[in-house]
């Protein structure tokens, strides 16, 4: 008797087990409906066309060759050839950049001086002892310049002998040129144009290679020599 209940018992659970088994179990049709669903609920992704930069050259690019740019710029002057191979390394870690968003271009970087300044007092024949008088000297200068600019931003640091400088222009894409109301430069005498003015505008011709933009311009300094500068950027950001 304990034994024909005891099989009872057991039959009653096995069939309770493949009613719960078959319970959790959803069915092919609901399984397909249910995956068909999540995928019309994901919406396409736009895969963006890569930039043309000879057509569009919006967005950030980095100055490159700096040695070269401003070597040129020493050759045109009449600085210490000594001063100039000194000077030349300085400008290896300036990050100068150049924004283009729309018709507006924003040229700008933050340059440490005290190093250009000590390497000039070397080359000039300065007494080490005197480096920091000649600094001090330098740095009045330069503060008695910046007021003459009306176009330019710069921000000095004057205890770190560091600034920051911005100029805004504007770029004609029909033209392949980009204007500055002042020509770039610097401190107040390493002019990137074709005279020793930085207070006048100037126009660049640009072209466009690969992720490389160059900007040239040509024309007669002060002494009605002909001088050439070439400013070259590399494309690195996107500021659509």
């Amino acid at each position: 008797m304990f034994t024909k209940t005891k099989k009872i018992l057991f039959g009653f659970l096995a069939f309770f087990a493949v009613l719960l088994i078959a319970g959790c179990q959803s069915s092919p049709s609901q399984s397909s409906k249910t995956n068909k669903s999540s995928q019309t609920d994901k919406s396409p992704q736009t895969i963006k066309a890569p930039q043309d930069l000879t057509k569009d050259q919006q967005g950030t690019w980095k100055w490159t060759d700096q040695q070269m740019t401003i070597q040129k710029v020493f050759l045109a002057s009449n600085i210490k050839k000594l001063a100039a191979v000194l000077m030349l390394d300085d400008f290896d870690k300036v990050k100068m950049t150049m924004t283009i968003k729309d018709k507006t271009v924003e040229l700008k970087y933050h340059f440490d001086y005290r190093k250009l300044y000590e390497d000039q007092a070397f080359a000039t024949g300065e007494n080490k002892a005197n480096y920091e008088s000649y600094l001090k000297n330098k740095t009045a200068e330069f503060k008695n310049y910046i007021p003459n600019l009306k176009h330019t931003k710069i921000t000095l640091d004057e205890p770190n002998y560091a600034y920051d400088y911005s100029l805004t222009g504007e770029i004609d894409t029909q033209k392949h040129t980009i204007t500055f109301p002042e020509t770039p430069t610097f401190l107040s005498r390493i002019v990137m144009g074709t005279t020793y003015n930085s207070l006048v505008p100037i126009t660049y011709t640009y072209t466009v290679e690969g992720n490389q933009l160059t900007l040239y311009a040509e024309g007669k300094d002060e002494q009605s020599h002909f001088r050439v500068i070439r400013l070259r950027f590399n494309y690195v950001e996107d500021n659509h």
